[in-house]
């Protein structure tokens, strides 16, 4: 594993992310199509396993480099209300999926960058 691999894993979780963000948007450029089914983008494992499993590391032998990149599905959004019209975007509902996504990515990149500031105080050894 390269002294960069460690960011890996949470690259993949902040392309997920952009790919749901994209996707959850996607949704509202719909709201007012007839009949059309909102959609979201899942995937094998959930964003808390793999928070937990980054907090848990404290050294990048411990993976091994078992962790690999998931398999992305974008399904239709079974718990999606129907209006009359077959649509089933709601505007409040995919707001709410959006900020929580945002929240999720916003995670993430702080996690990176406090990864990539401890690689440059260790370049520096330690100094400033």
């Amino acid at each position: 594993m390269t002294i960069l691999g460690i960011t890996n894993p949470l690259q993949e979780a902040l392309n997920y992310h952009l790919s749901r963000h994209n996707l959850l948007t996607s949704n509202l450029a719909h709201v007012d199509t007839p009949n059309f089914k909102a959609q979201d983008l899942y995937r094998g494992d959930s964003f808390r396993s793999v928070l937990d499993v980054q907090m848990q590391v404290t050294d990048t032998q411990h993976l091994g480099g078992s962790v690999k990149p998931t398999d992305w599905t974008v399904k239709v959004d079974p718990n999606a209300p129907i209006s009359p019209d077959g649509n089933s975007v709601s505007l409040d509902r995919e707001a709410v999926k959006i900020a929580s996504n945002n929240l999720r990515y916003d995670a993430i990149t702080t996690m990176i960058r406090k990864r990539l500031e401890n690689l440059t105080w260790a370049a520096r050894d330690g100094r400033g």
